[in-house]
């Protein structure tokens, strides 16, 4: 009895220090496929879970723990937390393709008649179908005919669905289905032998002249519904037109309404450009039709600038975040007196952190030195004091960097810079752009802190030209002109004008200077693929007068 009493003990003991042991298993890590592209830099976005180490998270995406502080600054201070998110760095790898060997021929078959080319095959890739490709486009896309297509997956109709995997033949190159016979090329034939069509290398091609034209040619692509904001981009690019005709400026514009369907593609790369879609995923169609033969300008979606990685001879109109967050380091920077500090607000196991991330690179970049106070909302009631402590002298300006778009997060560190200001301090905020479109926010905290923004869109009223276009536009159109109307003036107003200037290499050719619209600025940069990307954001100072200022730069 004694004996099993003992065993029954130990088998006990086994039990709970099984037990003991599986709490401290860490999580397994699932390597995210998320990616978010910031300052350039494209990372995964990583959730982390309950258990999970940096340990794990390092060997499971392959990188180093410094790599990984250094994308998330806030990391050493604040150790891991369950659901915040963290920016891994993203190694570019090779595309993930299942390659099958060839089928076995039938031995009767390998007889070919000799007047039949046969392309050898490799193996295959895997191709997912998107919505808005048909067999035409993916066998472009892949050098390889229809027919193809259809014998390797056992099709009988050249009709696909969204998001059917296909099997695409990739062909053996010539040089790997000859026979390997190593031998030096002859040097004089190599040099005196002309090759047609061959084109320089890139760094030796010759850009287009500039030739100055007296017209210009563009496709407006966009859905167009009664009652949606496109027809009030759509009014403001009519308006735009309207305008340039009285001055003596010629450009005719071929509107496609885009909930018919994609417009012809042969009639859109006739045009000097292509002003729109609105949505990332309408512009990506188009775009992949177009395959580079004509500039597709990005309107509106801050967010489409992504685009630029896949594909060639697209604009983006809107200046990106990134951009934004620059600026408003820059801005910092020369506001920056002697005796004044700065202090960085972020939110402690936010969700959303890419604006942190985002502007802290920023002030890096600015070699900006600054304080930083990380509370997580639920402590907001208890910051008070601890922020008092952090600011200038009396008599100093601080100078207090929000980096979050979160609007009930924002509405606290408010509440707490309002106290902050009851007890005499002098405080200037500054903080992203989205913080102007927070409704439960009272916009005269906003003033009182002297809040600045650097932001892509600005309309300043007290503008003759803003006048102007408000009056005309009510008389036209029987209504007020939304943000929307303004950016489809400035946008075709704009780029019309470089057609104009240089003629059908306009592209090649980005106008040097700032130009400024109604509603938005214009100064394009090229990108390392050759894109071009709107660098111009406007300045604005919500005025202690209750008042919201332009500041031009």
């Amino acid at each position: 009895m004694k004996r099993i009493l003992i065993l029954m003990a130990a088998l006990a003991a086994l039990s709970c220090a099984e037990a003991f042991a599986q709490t401290y298993v860490p999580t397994p890590v699932t390597v995210s496929k998320e990616k978010v592209k910031l300052n350039g830099k494209v990372y995964l976005s990583h959730v982390v879970l309950e258990r999970q180490t940096i340990y794990g998270i390092t060997k499971a995406y392959g990188v180093t723990e410094e790599e990984l502080y250094e994308a998330n600054p806030t990391l050493r201070e604040t150790g891991l937390q369950k659901n915040a998110i963290l920016l891994v760095p993203y190694r570019e790898q090779a595309p993930v393709t299942t390659v099958e060997p060839a089928p076995e021929a039938d031995p009767a078959a390998k007889e070919v008649a000799p007047d039949v080319p046969v392309k050898p095959v490799k193996g295959y890739i895997e191709h997912t179908v998107r919505w808005y490709e048909d067999i035409d486009d993916i066998a472009r896309r892949y050098e390889v005919s229809v027919k193809e297509i259809m014998d390797a997956n056992g099709l009988s109709s050249r009709k696909l669905s969204t998001r059917q995997v296909l099997k695409i033949p990739v062909h053996a190159a010539e040089d790997e289905a000859a026979p390997e016979t190593p031998q030096e090329p002859d040097p004089v034939v190599v040099e005196t032998q002309p090759v047609p069509d061959e084109q320089p290398a890139p760094e030796e091609q010759q850009v287009a002249p500039i030739e100055p034209r007296s017209y210009a040619n563009f496709s407006l692509v966009l859905p167009l519904k009664a009652g949606e904001l496109n027809m009030d981009f759509y009014s403001g690019v009519l308006m735009a037109l309207r305008d340039m005709e009285d001055e003596g400026l010629k450009a005719h514009v071929h509107v496609y309404d885009l909930s018919t369907g994609i417009p012809p593609i042969d009639e859109l790369v006739k045009d000097d450009f292509v002003l729109g879609p609105v949505a990332s995923r309408d512009l990506e169609a188009i775009l992949q039709r177009v395959d580079g033969r004509v500039p597709v300008i990005s309107p509106l979606d801050q967010k489409a600038g992504s685009l630029s990685t896949n594909y060639s001879n697209f604009i983006q109109a809107p200046s990106a975040v990134d951009y934004q967050y620059e600026d408003l380091a820059a801005w910092v920077k020369e506001d920056l007196q002697e005796g004044e500090k700065i202090v960085l607000i972020t939110e402690k196991g936010a969700t959303n952190i890419n604006a942190s991330v985002a502007i802290r690179s920023a002030m890096a970049g600015e070699e900006l030195s600054y304080e930083i106070l990380s509370y997580a909302i639920v402590e907001g009631r208890g910051i008070s004091g601890t922020l008092n402590d952090m600011l200038s002298q009396k008599g100093h300006v601080t100078r207090v960097v929000v980096a979050s778009e979160s609007e009930a997060f924002v509405g606290d560190v408010v509440r707490n810079l309002t106290l902050a200001l009851g007890k005499g301090n002098d405080i200037v905020m500054y903080a992203p752009a989205k913080v102007r479109t927070f409704d439960t926010i009272d916009g005269t905290s906003y003033h009182n802190a002297s809040l600045h923004v650097s932001a892509t869109y600005h309309i300043d009223y007290d503008s003759p030209a803003v006048s102007r276009f408000v009056k005309t536009y009510r008389a036209l159109f029987r209504t007020e002109p939304t943000p929307f109307a303004f950016q489809g003036y400035d946008t075709a107003r704009y780029f019309v004008s470089q057609v104009l200037r240089c003629g059908k290499a306009w592209t090649a050719w980005p106008a040097e200077e700032r130009s400024s619209g109604l509603h938005t600025d214009f100064l394009l940069v090229k990108d390392e693929n050759g894109n071009l990307h709107n660098e111009a954001v406007r300045r604005i100072v919500f005025e202690k007068d209750y008042t919201t200022s332009l500041q031009r730069q």
